[in-house]
């Protein structure tokens, strides 16, 4: 194996504007395994990640069995995490709490909810630290993206869910792949039927995330489990598809494939380009091709905002993260800080609606939100934590998203001592 150093600082520099993102992982809308139908929730608890900011402090796991009301306890409670930050994957009946670990190997801890209910520790284990993961049924594929301008190959792992160990492992090209000199950075993974969807963008290296092809995307389509490339698929009438640690590709009821172009990376001097709306691109059930007939124009919708982070709620809705300036690492608080606030809204993939969400925050006083790392049942709604200021007092709180009306009501709050950063549910039976 290929190996060299990770060297990426996470949260300190986060509040210099200089690092990459977290990304709380939302595989299969936190239900584990695979689905294109609906999924009602049956017999299961919410794990909810918190620091005590949304800027720094460890990761604590607690537990709610409601989303809807109440108050979160997070002083004494919880399970801390060894580590600055983390990102989350469900799977089997588990929680996979994934340690990004800047250039050293990274811990990845198992949880699983005991009788009452609690989290308990299952297993404990290393990879390298990961960039870009996503469920493949009850494997988690882990990528380590080729980072350093040394670096010329991404390494994978197959981690099974059921036994928690690595299962299979190997390199890929970075610099074939991208096949213009640059690297293929992947930024999400989604099973689609007995494959794997790999969208990418092509950088100089992991430092700077600079490309010579702002204004296009590609999707790299391979066989599972041998991740053999089958073919690329790519168009130009958007940019890149997600951000670094920040998903892009959907998968609806009916098996079709929904990719977001984020338009949110820059050139190599560093200018965001202007050239393509932010907009989503349709692959039908059964194919390998954007479908050119589909075209959604968010940009025009929106008045010209970038999407920072999206979930799907299901029949079509999805709730949109905006802001109006881009930044390459899509963190969901560096809008507030810089440019002022961050608005929700619900876009509808299906018949091209869009709306303001209200009954939210004002989006000048919301300081971050849990970004992609939200929960849904796929019945058109949802539920996204939000981090506020209301009469100058920080707050933290879960609001359900109803898609449809685009109407928001404040459910689960913290104590006012934490920031909640993440929503997971793990199914109990």
């Amino acid at each position: 194996m290929r190996r060299s150093n990770f060297l990426v600082c996470v949260a300190s520099a986060l509040v210099l504007f200089s690092a990459c993102s977290k990304n709380d992982d939302q595989p299969d809308n936190n239900g584990g395994g695979d689905s294109t139908g609906v999924v009602k929730p049956k017999d299961g608890i919410f794990v909810l990640s918190g620091r005590s900011s949304p800027y720094a402090g460890a990761d604590v796991l607690y537990t709610s069995n409601t989303l809807d009301s109440g108050v979160l306890a997070t002083q004494g409670t919880g399970v801390e995490q060894d580590g600055t930050t983390f990102n989350y994957a469900v799977n089997n009946g588990m929680l996979f709490s994934l340690l990004f670990n800047q250039g050293n190997p990274g811990a990845v801890t198992v949880y699983k909810p005991d009788a009452d209910k609690k989290l308990t520790q299952v297993s404990k284990l290393q990879t390298e630290t990961m960039t870009c993961y996503g469920n493949v049924g009850t494997e988690i594929l882990l990528t380590k993206n080729a980072w350093q301008n040394a670096e010329n190959y991404t390494q994978w792992y197959r981690l099974d869910a059921t036994t928690q160990q690595i299962v299979g492992q190997g390199e890929i090209n970075a610099v074939d792949l991208a096949g213009n000199g640059d690297k293929a950075f992947f930024t999400d993974i989604l099973k689609v039927d007995d494959k794997v969807f790999a969208s990418f963008w092509k950088v100089e290296n992991g430092l700077t995330f600079a490309t010579a092809s702002p204004d296009s995307n590609w999707i790299a389509v391979y066989s599972y489990p041998g991740m053999q490339l089958q073919k690329v698929i790519g168009d130009s009438r958007t940019g890149g598809i997600g951000a670094l640690m920040t998903r892009g590709l959907d998968l609806d009821e009916n098996g079709d494939v929904y990719a977001l172009g984020t338009m949110l990376d820059y050139d190599k001097s560093k200018k965001y380009s202007a050239n393509k709306p932010v907009a989503f691109l349709k692959i039908k059930k059964g194919t390998t091709e954007y479908d050119k007939s589909y075209f959604l124009n968010v940009s025009d919708l929106s008045g010209g905002q970038y999407v920072y982070k999206k979930n799907y709620l299901g029949k079509g809705y999805f709730l949109l993260t905006m802001c109006p300036k881009p930044y390459i690492y899509a963190t969901p608080f560096y809008g507030a800080l810089v440019y002022g606030g961050l608005k929700l809204a619900v876009v509808n993939v299906y018949d091209g609606s869009f709306k303001w969400v209200t009954g939210a925050p004002d989006n000048t006083s919301i300081q971050s939100t849990s970004g992609d790392a939200n929960y849904s049942a796929l019945d058109g709604t949802g539920y996204v934590a939000l981090y506020y200021t209301e009469d100058k007092v920080a707050k933290s709180a879960v609001f359900k998203v109803d898609g449809p009306t685009a109407t928001a009501k404040i459910g689960l709050a913290t104590d006012g001592k934490a920031a909640i950063t993440g929503i997971y549910y793990i199914q109990t039976n």
